[in-house]
């Protein structure tokens, strides 16, 4: 990915978010959800522009999808860090533990 592409994908404030989260933990959509507070397809949205150039990976357990940084794409661009950390206080978001339908899948 070239520098000018990577910069386009991070101009989004909403991809910012994700990534500030993702920074601190894995997370699945209604996590990242609850702790941004738009809509489950604006999220959906932005994390498949993210996996698509690599920035993020998932991985399913059950019927949850779980997302991550890929530690790749830190390695690559490892002043990316610095970038995220000053994004999650500027932006103030805070991860959400756990989401209402992994509550409601785990009392079955």
């Amino acid at each position: 990915m070239k520098l000018h592409e990577l910069f386009h994908i991070l101009s989004n404030e909403t991809r910012l978010k994700i990534l500030t989260l993702l920074l601190e933990k894995e997370m699945c959509v209604c996590q990242i959800l609850a702790s941004i507070g738009t809509t489950q397809p604006n999220i959906s949205q932005h994390l498949h522009v993210l996996k698509n150039h690599g920035i993020v990976k998932s991985r399913r357990e059950d019927s949850f999808v779980y997302y991550s940084i890929d530690e790749r794409f830190l390695e690559k661009y490892p002043f990316l860090i610095t970038i995220l950390e000053r994004a999650r206080k500027e932006y103030g978001v805070k991860a959400v533990n756990s989401c209402s339908l992994q509550n409601l899948s785990n009392k079955e």
